[in-house]
C-alpha cells in the first residue's frame, strides 16, 4: 500500500526538467567555448577540423555509450534526435567559422567567437531543445 501524500521520486522529473536542460546546455557551451579559445590563433581550417571532430565524432560516441548503458531498461521521456542535432551542430560550426573568418584581423577575435559560442549554446540551446528531441 502506498501513501498518496508522499511526493513522487525526483529521479523521473529531474532527467528532463528545465533546470537540468539549461545546465546541460551551459556545460556544453562552456566546453565548446573553451575548445575554441584553447585553439585561438590557429588557422580557420584547423578550427573546423578540431571542432568538427568534437561535434561530429565525440558527441555521437557519447550518444552511443549512453544508448548502450540504458539498453534493456525502459526509456523515460524523450530522447535526443541525432539527425536534428547534427544539423544544428553543422549550423553552429558554420556560424563560428564565418565569425572567425570575419574577425581574423581583430585582436583576440577567436576569444570573441568562443564567448559567442558559449552565449549561443547556453542561451539558444534550451529554447531549441524541444525541436531537438524525438518523442
Amino acid at each position: 500500500m502506498t501513501r498518496q501524500d508522499l511526493p513522487l521520486p525526483r529521479r523521473a522529473t529531474a532527467l528532463a526538467g528545465p533546470r537540468s536542460v539549461r545546465r546541460g546546455y551551459l556545460m556544453a557551451g562552456l566546453i565548446m567555448g573553451a575548445v575554441w579559445a584553447w585553439n585561438a590563433g590557429q588557422p580557420v581550417w584547423e578550427h573546423a577540423l578540431k571542432f568538427g571532430l568534437l561535434l561530429f565524432v565525440g558527441v555521437p560516441l557519447l550518444h552511443l555509450v549512453q544508448k548502450r548503458r540504458t539498453a534493456g531498461r525502459p526509456q523515460e521521456g524523450p530522447r535526443l534526435s541525432l539527425g536534428r542535432a547534427v544539423v544544428a551542430k553543422g549550423v553552429l560550426l558554420a556560424a563560428a567559422l564565418l565569425a572567425s573568418y570575419l574577425l581574423r584581423s581583430t585582436p583576440h577575435g577567436d576569444l570573441y567567437v568562443a564567448a559567442g559560442l558559449v552565449a549561443a549554446i547556453a542561451g539558444i540551446g534550451p529554447l531549441l531543445h524541444r525541436h531537438l528531441v524525438a518523442r
